[in-house]
C-alpha cells in the first residue's frame, strides 16, 4: 500500500478523480454496494461534463466505468476508493469508515489511503509452545493465513525420554531454548522477505525464552498469555486484534513525544505557509495533522490564502503531496490531538 501512496502523491494531471463509498462487509448490506456506486459515479460524470471539454472527459469516464463493471462487492471492506484519470487506474478496498463524495482536481484525494496505512496493521503471530511452533499472518482483526510448510507448523524433536535428564532443569530448558532458535530462524526467513510487527502467544515462560533467543531484537509488539496449539484463526485473531489495536495507539503517544522534542529543539512549524515553504525547500521530517483538518483556500506563487470564497479547495493535498514528494513523512493523529497548533504542525529535518 505505501508503493500505491507514492505513486498517487507523486501524480499530477486534470482530471484527477477520486471517488469514496462507504461499503459494507457482509450480505446482504453489500448487495446495496453495487447500486450506490452507480450512484456516485453519475454525479462524477455530470461534473466532469459541466468542468471539462467532452474530449478530456471520455478517457477518464471509460476507465471509470470499465472498473465498475469488474468490481466483486463480495470482497467488500468498509471503504472503496477509485482513483480514476486519462492514463491512470488505482482501486482500493480499505479497512477505515468514510462518507460518499467524489473529488476531480488535479491531484488525487490521498487521504484516506494514508489514514488506512495508520490506522490499520499487517502482521505476524507467532503461537509458541514446548511441543509446536506456528506463524500466522494477519491484517487488523482478520488472520490472513497460517504457513503450513516444511517450515511451520514446526514440531518438538528436541526432547529426551532419558528420566535422569528430565529430572535436570537445565537439560530440559537447554533442549527447549535450541527447539525455539531452529524455529526463530526459520521464521527470520519470512520476516527479511517481508518485515512485519510481531505478536507472540504463549505460557509466560515460553514467551520469555522465546523472546530470549530471537535473533533480530524489537520486533516483538505484544505478547499474550495462554495455550494456542490448536485454537482456530478466529479465536487467534480475537485475542491479537485488542493487542494490535494498543500498539497502533502507541504510535500516537510516540508521535506526541516526537512533536515535544522537535518543538525543544526548535525544529517545529506550526503556520501553514511555513509549512509549505519547508516542504517545498525539502525540510520537511514529517508532517503530523489532525484527521479532521481540512482548512479551504487558494495557493498563489507558493502562498496559502485560506478562505470559502469561489474556487477554494482543500488546501492541505498540495502540502502533503509536497511533504511525500519530497520524502517525508505525513502521520494523520486523532480530533484535538494538535489543538496547542490549530491542527497542524511539520517536524523538519535541521
Amino acid at each position: 500500500m505505501e508503493q500505491a501512496l507514492i505513486n498517487l502523491s507523486q501524480y499530477t494531471g486534470t482530471p484527477a478523480v477520486t471517488i469514496l463509498l462507504s461499503t459494507h462487509r457482509t450480505f446482504p448490506d453489500n448487495k446495496q454496494d453495487s447500486i450506490h456506486l452507480k450512484n456516485l459515479i453519475a454525479e462524477v460524470e455530470k461534473e466532469l461534463y459541466e468542468q471539462f471539454d467532452k474530449r478530456i472527459v471520455w478517457p477518464v469516464l471509460d476507465k471509470i466505468k470499465e472498473t465498475e463493471k469488474s468490481i466483486n462487492h463480495d470482497y467488500n471492506l468498509d471503504t472503496l476508493v477509485i482513483f480514476a484519470s486519462a492514463d491512470f487506474l488505482l482501486v482500493k478496498r480499505l479497512p477505515i469508515v468514510t462518507t460518499d463524495r467524489y473529488v476531480i482536481g488535479d491531484r488525487f484525494e490521498i487521504r484516506p489511503l494514508l489514514k488506512a496505512v495508520q490506522q490499520s496493521e499487517h502482521y505476524y503471530i507467532i503461537s509458541v509452545s514446548r511441543q509446536k511452533i506456528r506463524l500466522l499472518e494477519a491484517f487488523n482483526d482478520k488472520i490472513v493465513q497460517e504457513v503450513k510448510n516444511e517450515d511451520f507448523p514446526y514440531l518438538n524433536h528436541y526432547y529426551t525420554t532419558d528420566p535422569m535428564r528430565l529430572q535436570q532443569d537445565l537439560v530440559v530448558d537447554n533442549l527447549l531454548k535450541e527447539f525455539f532458535n531452529t524455529a526463530d530462524k526459520r521464521f527470520k526467513k519470512y520476516y527479511e522477505e517481508n518485515p512485519l510487527p510481531v505478536i507472540i502467544l504463549g505460557e509466560e515462560r515460553n514467551l520469555v525464552f522465546y523472546q530470549e533467543i530471537m535473533d533480530i531484537k524489537g520486533l516483538v509488539v505484544g505478547t499474550h498469555h495462554g495455550s494456542f496449539d490448536d485454537t482456530s484463526d478466529p479465536e487467534i485473531a480475537k485475542v491479537t486484534f485488542p493487542v494490535i489495536q494498543q500498539y497502533i495507539a502507541g504510535k500516537q503517544d510516540t508521535a506526541m513525544q516526537a512533536i515535544n522534542a522537535a518543538q525543544s529543539a526548535q525544529r517545529l512549524l506550526v503556520d501553514l505557509n511555513d509549512i509549505y515553504t519547508a516542504a517545498e525547500n525539502g525540510q520537511a521530517d514529517t508532517l503530523y495533522i489532525e484527521q479532521t483538518y481540512l482548512p479551504t483556500g487558494h495557493i498563489d506563487k507558493g502562498i496559502i490564502s485560506l478562505g470559502n470564497g469561489n474556487g477554494s479547495t482543500d488546501v492541505t493535498l498540495p502540502v502533503i503531496d509536497t511533504v511525500l514528494h519530497k520524502g517525508g513523512n505525513v502521520v494523520f493523529l486523532d480530533e484535538n490531538a494538535l489543538d496547542n497548533y490549530q491542527g497542524i504542525a511539520l517536524v523538519t529535518r535541521f
